[in-house]
């Protein structure tokens, strides 16, 4: 029985320290993840008992740290897209219009990676056919976006994503070619080299002139010209789309891992997120980081940040915030499995995410209308933005309370 009451709590706990920390209180995020980090460890450490080596640890086809960062990516963007509108978001957390890695420029990156975390392979024209389901209400969302702003003369960013294309085109896109481009390989394990060999020549190509073609004031006319911040990023997005799909493929290839299998796991995460982040470190010297045009560092800085918030839920949830009761007892041995229960909070949004994406962007655009969050206090933009994160997630809650799923 879902608890309109723990909703509520879990909403306060995670929902109002969001809107803080991106807007009045940005200055203390570094502290307030500190002191909460250190009260949890100490928290697991005095209350929480070792594991017991029989136990077993499951995976899943749809693991909880996939859960847990898409949760993140799609209450984290809610905020933000919001919050951006008011003076007291920091100038550091805008989008970057040409390189660099701020908050905001992780939004559509996290997209794509935890699309790619859910979804599989093509393996024949039948699969593509499938595709029917998942791409074209993406594209549809896209086209009704675009329409709406243009009969409404809303201000668009455009050097975002260009002048018609917006993040529902992208994400459609990036699933039909990712998925036709995924015929060429034979297996999920060639996936990874089907991804970098795509990200490399997509860089190659930035390199060659396109990345200054797309970074260059010319004006936004034409079809080509007036949308090439999205069509010269989709290669890219693409190769990261394809590259979580591997990665899931990976992490899901045991359906339950003993202690000793999850600790052997989490080890080669870290070691590819540390490789990652160097990559990163050398990429912003040599090539730079490019949302605009998902450029290799920005793909890797993508995977990094994913990687990296994986390790984190997987310490705390697969590892340490676990039930104590046993679930069920294997039939051989003494080996059993433990569970946990995610916030109510993290469900509803699993559940339906992209429609809470739509209801953010139909209330951002609401407020900014009627609102003229511009000019708005620092108090004023705490209270509004705080009735907006209930009023989204309230929406998604309650379509899981009656069991309704829509996207």
């Amino acid at each position: 029985m879902l608890s309109t009451r723990r909703f509520l709590l879990e909403l306060l706990l995670i929902g109002l320290p969001t809107v803080i920390l991106i807007t009045v209180g940005s200055a203390y995020s570094y502290t307030y993840s500190l002191v909460v980090s250190l009260a949890v460890l100490v928290y697991i450490y005095g209350n929480i008992d070792p594991n017991p080596p029989s136990f077993m640890y499951k995976v899943g086809k749809r693991p909880i740290v996939f859960t847990l960062l898409r949760a993140t990516a799609y209450s984290g963007t809610c905020a933000a897209i919001l919050a951006v509108d008011f003076p007291s978001y920091p100038t550091d957390y805008r989008k970057s219009r040409t390189f660099g890695a701020a908050v905001m420029d992780m939004g559509i990156g996290l997209f794509v990676v935890t699309m790619g975390l859910v979804s599989h392979r093509a393996r024949s024209i039948a699969d593509l056919r499938k595709l029917r389901r998942s791409v074209i209400p993406l594209l549809v969302l896209g086209l009704a976006r675009t329409i709406v702003i243009t009969l409404i003369d809303y201000h668009q960013d455009e050097t975002e994503y260009g002048r018609h294309l917006n993040a529902f085109f992208i994400l459609g896109f990036t699933k039909l070619l990712g998925s036709c481009y995924s015929l060429l390989v034979n297996s999920d394990e060639q996936l990874l080299a089907l991804a970098i060999g795509l990200l490399f020549l997509h860089e190659l190509v930035l390199q060659l002139g396109l990345s200054d073609f797309v970074m260059s004031t010319a004006p936004h006319e034409g079809f080509i010209r007036a949308n090439r911040e999205g069509l010269s990023s989709l290669h890219g997005c693409v190769a990261l789309y394809l590259l979580s799909i591997y990665f899931a493929k990976w992490y899901t290839s045991h359906d339950s891992l003993t202690y000793q299998g999850l600790i052997r796991k989490l080890k080669r995460i870290l070691f590819v997120a540390i490789l990652c982040w160097k990559l990163v470190f050398i990429s912003s010297f040599l090539t730079g980081v490019a949302r605009v045009t998902f450029s290799f560092g920005y793909v890797i800085w993508i995977f990094a940040v994913s990687l990296s918030l994986i390790l984190i839920y997987a310490f705390f949830f697969e590892l340490k915030l676990v039930r104590p009761d046993i679930c069920s007892k294997k039939s051989i041995g003494d080996d059993v499995q433990k569970s946990i229960s995610l916030p109510t909070f993290v469900e509803s949004l699993n559940m339906n995410g992209l429609t809470h994406f739509m209801i953010s962007n139909f209330l951002t655009g609401m407020v900014n209308m009627s609102l003229d969050p511009g000019h708005r206090s620092d108090l004023e933009s705490v209270v509004i933005l705080s009735i907006y994160m209930f009023v989204c997630a309230g929406v998604v809650f309650l379509m899981l309370k009656k069991g309704i799923r829509v996207a």
